[in-house]
């Protein structure tokens, strides 16, 4: 196996509970509850309810539970389900590695490989933080998205090392795994360029389940290029170039799970501080009095949310939740942004249009500088300057950096409760909220993964078509 491969395979390998430090364990959980309620209410995602009918033609054994929809498939169609479910509504956390990425998109994955395996809370806890950890070093160490690539390079990488850690693979075997997840599922970036559809919510739930699929063939005895990253027309010669990779990503700081970010809203990652100043706003001046909005940020949320003339007339939700200036449009006039904001009608109305057309969005080069000081921290600064003009002349200037959510300004256990009861409104009880709470936040307490799962196995309010 190339240098690469022997690097991830070796600290996987090695990786074991006695890095689940406090700090460490309650970052987890945090991304771990965080998780579950961004499944619960992906639960009503067309998208997911796209996934969970072609789910229910495929049966498996092993077979792995479906979130909510009350019937097991086979582990690799439950990985995509329940990953579809947990990234559908983008409200899911994030990492500011050049690589991008939405790291709890692997937990779906990884509570199947525990929930065929067996394991316990602490097992299970430990293959996240390890996935976490690859994911970040990888995305940080390579720029896949600057080259064209999407983020579901890497995830299937770091999603096989976990999932191969849980199902007990040997040391070849988890090589096999890298290398099958990673060699036949490199992804294009268009899933995330112009005008976004479904697939903008799936592209890495199919990463997920390849990586699952990739560990089953190699458990079996399937054979894999030995070098997928290091051979001749293998990963450096045709998509990134040669890179140094970091195991762990920093070795004397915080593990990448401590530093990845929560979002307060279900919008893209690099709206959420300025959707934080809304109410600000909204008490300095009346939206009829706006006459000009201007926004200078970082190259990466200029290109992502602000940069496409399909951001001012999104027509599809995946647009709409990229769109900054739909975003800005709509929880100025609303108040915030709710999952209500990204109906067909509301998306479409052409009252929110004029508001949007005196939005303006620019790169400001100091700001792409503090966003990546040290070429590809995820630690960088995400700042941001919005100036708001009034048809009285009067004029609102301010600068944000870390959203709620961030790691620098994290949020709260009593924050994640909160989410996960405005995510359950209309799909759970209150009950069964509660039952979430105390299964989820206790699953260091839990034996057998397989059992904390009945909690997610069916959602009681509304019935799975």
């Amino acid at each position: 196996m190339d240098r690469t491969t022997e690097q991830l395979v070796d600290f996987a390998l090695s990786f074991d509970t006695s890095e689940l430090t406090e700090p460490v364990k309650e970052a987890a959980l945090l991304h771990l509850v965080d998780s579950v309620a961004c499944a619960v209410v992906g639960f009503t995602a067309e998208s997911s309810r796209i996934a969970a009918k072609l789910a229910r033609t495929v049966t498996g054994s092993p077979s792995a539970t479906v979130f909510g929809h009350a019937f097991s498939t086979s582990p690799e169609m439950a990985a995509f389900v329940n990953t579809t479910m947990v990234r559908a509504w983008d409200w899911n956390d994030g990492m500011l590695a050049r690589g991008g990425g939405h790291p709890s998109d692997m937990v779906g994955a990884l509570l199947v490989a525990g929930e065929v395996a067996h394991a316990n809370g602490p097992d299970f806890l430990t293959a996240m933080v390890l996935s976490y950890e690859v994911l970040g070093s990888l995305g940080d160490s390579a720029p896949v998205r600057d080259l064209g690539w999407d983020q579901g390079t890497f995830m299937g990488t770091a999603t096989a090392l976990g999932v191969g850690r849980l199902m007990g693979l040997s040391a070849i075997e988890v090589a096999n795994a890298v290398s099958l997840a990673l060699v036949p599922n490199v992804p294009l970036r268009v899933s995330r360029t112009g005008n976004l559809s479904m697939w903008k919510g799936c592209a890495t739930a199919a990463a997920v389940r390849n990586a699952v699929f990739a560990v089953r063939l190699a458990q079996a005895g399937m054979t894999a290029p030995e070098d997928p990253f290091e051979g001749k027309t293998a990963l450096w010669d045709q998509v990134t170039g040669p890179f140094e990779l970091t195991l762990p990503r920093y070795p004397e700081g915080k593990r990448v799970v401590e530093l990845s970010h929560m979002k307060q809203f279900p919008a893209e990652t690099h709206s959420q501080a300025l959707l934080g100043l809304v109410p600000a706003i909204r008490e300095w001046t009346s939206v009829d009095e706006i006459k000009t909005i201007d926004i200078s940020i970082y190259w990466q949320a200029y290109h992502e949310i602000g940069s496409h003339p399909s951001k001012w007339d999104p027509q599809t939700r995946e647009s709409a939740d990229h769109s900054l200036p739909y975003l800005l449009a709509v929880a100025l006039v609303d108040g915030t942004i709710a999952l209500d904001s990204f109906t067909p009608e509301r998306i479409s109305d052409p009252a929110l249009r004029p508001l949007m057309a005196k939005i303006s969005v620019e790169e400001n080069v100091e700001y792409t500088a503090a966003f990546r000081p040290t070429g590809g921290s995820i630690a960088g600064e995400p700042r941001a300057h919005i100036t708001i003009s009034s048809t009285s002349g009067r004029t609102m200037s301010q600068e944000v950096t870390y959203a709620r959510g961030h790691s620098k300004n994290p949020m709260t256990r009593d924050d994640v409760d909160l989410k996960l009861e405005v995510a359950s409104r209309g799909v759970l009880s209150a009950d069964a909220v509660e039952m979430l709470k105390d299964t989820w936040w206790n699953v260091l307490d839990v034996n057998d993964i397989g059992s904390a799962l009945t909690t997610l196995a069916r959602f009681d309010l509304v019935e799975p078509s």
